[in-house]
Parts: C-alpha cells; sequence; structure tokens
C-alpha cells in the first residue's frame, strides 16, 4: 500500500474526529487506492463541454 495514501486516510480519518482500528483503516486505504486505478484509466481524456454539469458559472 501507498504510504502516502495512508496517511492521507489517517489524516483524514483524525481531523474529522474517527479513532479506527488499524484494520479498518487499512481497508479504507485499500478502497481509496482502488478508486485511484479506476480513476486513472479515464481521468487524462478530455471531456467534451457539452457534457460538463456546469461548464460554464453564471451568477
Amino acid at each position: 500500500m501507498d504510504d502516502a495514501l495512508k496517511a492521507y486516510v489517517d489524516a483524514g480519518l483524525a481531523l474529522q474526529g474517527f479513532r479506527l482500528d488499524a484494520a479498518t483503516t487499512d481497508e479504507i486505504a485499500l478502497q481509496f487506492s482502488r478508486i485511484q486505478a479506476i480513476a486513472s484509466t479515464f481521468i487524462d481524456k478530455e471531456l467534451p463541454v457539452s457534457l460538463e454539469s456546469a461548464a460554464v458559472f453564471r451568477p
């Protein structure tokens, strides 16, 4: 498991006041690594403006 991802999860949980055991935080970090792996397959793809839900902000 990526040490940076584990540190991110630990810090995020601590900032939100969660106190979980090591096995649970490891599972959360594993889920984040899975999300990262899925997102890496399309994160660099250009999304057409017509598909953007909020392509232009108008106050």
